[in-house]
């Protein structure tokens, strides 16, 4: 009896898992320089109505220095590189699936008696 020739690695999902998330690495590249400038430009529309805000109180409220303190304080206007929501937590996740991924590819075809050969067995 000869054993079964190895299935392609194309059977196994995880090189799925794999090719997806290499796949979703590239377009977080792609695409982050047009995200970083559309983010950005949101969050400065929203700071600047935060601010506004914050400055139609203060005029309606003159005897708060505590909130003036605070105003001064603030964050700066966001900036293509700097922003509150950015990328590079996704990215993280999408590495940690591809390390996972080939991890257990290697692991599942690597081993003599894993499951597909025992499959094939019956």
């Amino acid at each position: 009896m000869q054993p079964k020739p190895a299935s392609p690695i194309t059977d196994s999902p995880w090189y799925w898992v794999l090719l997806f998330s290499l796949m979703a690495l590239l377009v977080l590249v792609v695409i982050g320089p047009k995200y970083g400038r559309r983010q950005s430009a949101m969050e400065r529309k929203y700071q600047a109505r935060e601010r506004i805000e914050e400055q139609r109180a203060a005029r309606n409220n003159p005897g708060d220095n505590a909130r003036s303190d605070e105003i001064a304080a603030r964050r700066q206007f966001a900036s293509p590189g700097d922003t509150l929501v950015p990328l590079w937590p996704l990215a993280a996740i999408f590495v940690v699936v591809a390390l996972f991924a080939v991890y257990m590819l290697r692991r599942g075809r690597g081993r003599p008696g894993s499951l597909s050969d025992v499959s094939s067995i019956s």
